[in-house]
């Protein structure tokens, strides 16, 4: 039985540091990438499905949230708190864009 959500990387299409997502108003997310499910084939092959979903995860937690792509915003590293994950909060604030 699978307990955690899988997820396969893809660094290119989630490049920013961080990410607003709609309905999670204030709080930063990291992108770990695409949500990846089984299918009908899974026991056997082994490989999982996009889903079409992104997994991200609040800055400062764990817990894997199923995102809607549509629904992140970038944000550049000095836009969060790397401690609490507030958007707007400048009590650990690293300026490490280009």
């Amino acid at each position: 039985m699978r307990t955690r959500k899988n997820y396969e990387v893809d660094n290119a299409a989630f490049s920013a540091v961080a990410y607003s997502v709609a309905g999670y108003r204030g709080v930063a997310f990291h992108v770990l990438g695409w949500e990846t499910a089984p299918d009908a084939d899974t026991e056997w092959t082994g490989y999982e499905e996009r889903t079409g979903n992104v997994l991200a995860v609040m800055v400062g937690d764990d817990y894997r949230h199923s995102v809607d792509p549509s629904d992140l915003t970038p944000l550049s590293s000095r836009e969060y708190c790397r401690d609490c994950g507030q958007i707007g909060c400048g009590c650990n604030v690293i300026d490490d864009d280009d």
